[in-house]
């Protein structure tokens, strides 16, 4: 196992290098100048050409990128002129807020997806099966901004249970289990709004895995055996059943990270996606890149995680490989 798992990650090294390399370029290939907007207007030519030279912004890319590759191996991912703070500490002041949001939408996608798939999956083509089928597809089909509007409307607005925006109430400086039950509050809406979709998904995805397992012969021979349907499920339908799950919860928790923009931004959350949105918005390439090399670094781990995971259900694969 050990062997695999350092294979796995020798071959995840290169493909972190290739991927800075492709964004850092096209980051630096954009048009017009990055910097014009972030430093003062009054500030004279010969100081504002005496800044940029000192930025390196006149060097050829393949130097950039090598200096940038020298920090960054350093862990310094450089200086955000927009913040004013360094990139590594600009996004862990964000990770914290992120982490709960993404870690609570997955707990909850997983809570909610996997009886529920296991469920369809077993009693396929019931009204049952054909009632959550339905709202599954209403659901993918809802815009996650127009869902998290609704929820606001509903909740926030009209019922009054639960806060529209933040982590915390504004000036209310709770501490101890109030604290802990405020964050809850405010955290209730965007998880469920970036969870919704994805249960939905993965839903489907674990109902069509058990009913083309339930069509297997070594299925088909454990009933005729007379195992009972808790005998044959626990050991043999679920363990089988778990390997395309592992799959996509890999692809999720990068996505999560990334794709929680919207969410984030209807709630305002104060979180990595609306980090990311800013940095495009204030074309703030150095906070750009350290986010992208950041998700970049969480999605190969994830896939890795995935991979070990995979094995452990299933050995062959380390045969195999």
């Amino acid at each position: 196992m050990l062997r695999y798992i350092f294979r796995r990650t020798l071959i995840a090294l290169p493909v972190l290098l290739a991927i800075s390399v492709v964004v850092f370029a096209l980051l630096n290939l954009q048009p017009g100048d990055p910097y014009v907007s972030m430093i003062d207007p009054q500030t004279s030519p010969e100081q504002k050409a005496e800044l940029l030279a000192r930025l390196g912004y006149s060097d050829p890319i393949w130097l950039k990128y090598v200096k940038w590759l020298g920090r960054a191996l350093t862990g310094d991912l450089g200086y955000s002129l927009q913040y004013g703070a360094k990139v590594s500490d600009i996004i862990a002041s964000r990770l914290g807020n992120t982490a709960l949001l993404a870690g609570s939408a997955l707990f909850l996608t997983l809570v909610v997806a996997v009886p529920v798939g296991l469920y369809t999956g077993l009693r396929r083509n019931s009204r049952a099966d054909l009632a959550i089928s339905m709202l599954s597809f209403v659901v993918v089909s809802i815009p996650t901004f127009f869902l998290g509007m609704v929820l606001i409307k509903v909740f926030a607005a009209d019922l009054r249970w639960l806060p529209t925006s933040g982590v915390v109430t504004v000036g209310a400086k709770r501490v101890g289990l109030d604290h802990v039950i405020d964050v809850a509050r405010h955290l209730v809406l965007p998880a469920v709004v970036l969870a919704a979709s994805n249960i939905a998904i993965m839903n489907r995805y674990l109902r069509s895995s058990v009913s083309e397992l339930l069509g297997q012969d070594f299925i088909r021979t454990l009933f005729a055996k007379g195992l009972s349907r808790r005998q044959i499920i626990n050991p043999h339908l679920l363990r089988n059943a778990a390997k395309p799950l592992v799959t996509i919860i890999s692809l999720e928790i990068p996505a999560l990270l990334s794709g929680a923009l919207l969410t984030e931004t209807v709630f305002s959350w104060p979180g990595i996606g609306r980090l990311n949105y800013e940095a495009v918005i204030n074309r703030d390439y150095a906070l750009l890149m350290g986010i992208i090399l950041f998700l970049a670094v969480i999605t190969l781990f994830a896939n890795l995680i995935a991979d070990i995971v995979y094995a452990i259900v299933d050995p062959r694969v380390r045969v195999s490989k």
